[in-house]
């Protein structure tokens, strides 16, 4: 069964078992593309879904210290009635800066 008689190195008994499972299996060779071709998609929507769900991770860790300096500097306030709206957005973003 093995494709090269001359030689009994690694590569002549590995093509010799590829060969041996592709006709076990029945398949063509569009079939035998088709397969590998959804396994490739298969691997690569899951590494997609891992690094996302990394990358939401740290997004999630980065938004609750934000909101943890947010409530910490509106609880260092010590009247929030006497808010003044035009300055808001300036001292939000004066916290924001200092958190990053």
């Amino acid at each position: 069964m093995k494709m090269n008689q001359q030689n009994d190195g690694f590569w002549t008994h590995f093509w010799a078992t590829l060969t041996a499972i592709a006709s076990a299996a029945g398949l063509s060779t569009e079939q035998w593309i088709y397969v590998l071709c959804a396994l490739f998609g298969a691997m690569l929507s899951f590494s997609t879904y891992l690094n996302n769900r990394n990358a939401l991770k740290v997004k999630q860790k980065l938004d609750e210290k934000r909101t943890d300096a947010m409530v910490s500097f509106l609880a260092g306030r010590k009247d929030n009635s006497e808010v003044d709206p035009a300055h808001v957005a300036e001292e939000v973003k004066n916290a924001m800066e200092q958190v990053e």
